[in-house]
């Protein structure tokens, strides 16, 4: 599992407690079961449909993509203020 994901999954999971550990079990079962009878792409489609449900249902689950800040400007190269201050001003007094 990504770095960054299985971290996402680790705070998840952290914050919630397992009140029926043998449910848990058995849907980690059953992903198994899909995954060595019907191969990863059927268990993708499946969690993907789950994940769709949940939100249909509001369920509210962390967002599952993360990807990291990348600065294209360099702390040393960028401006004191990066932009025209004397535009940013005039469209402040339009906007008034």
């Amino acid at each position: 599992m990504d770095q960054p994901i299985r971290e996402i999954f680790d705070q998840f999971k952290q914050q919630l407690p397992d009140i029926d550990p043998v449910e848990t079990q058995e849907w980690l079962e059953s992903l198994d079961a899909v995954v060595d009878e019907a191969g990863t792409d059927r268990a993708r489609f499946l969690i993907y449909k789950l994940l769709k449900r949940a939100r249909q249902r509001q369920v509210g689950l962390p967002s599952l993509t993360q990807t990291r800040y990348i600065n294209t400007i360099s702390p040393e190269q960028e401006p004191f203020f990066p932009g025209d201050e004397a535009m940013e001003l005039r469209i402040r007094r339009m906007i008034r």
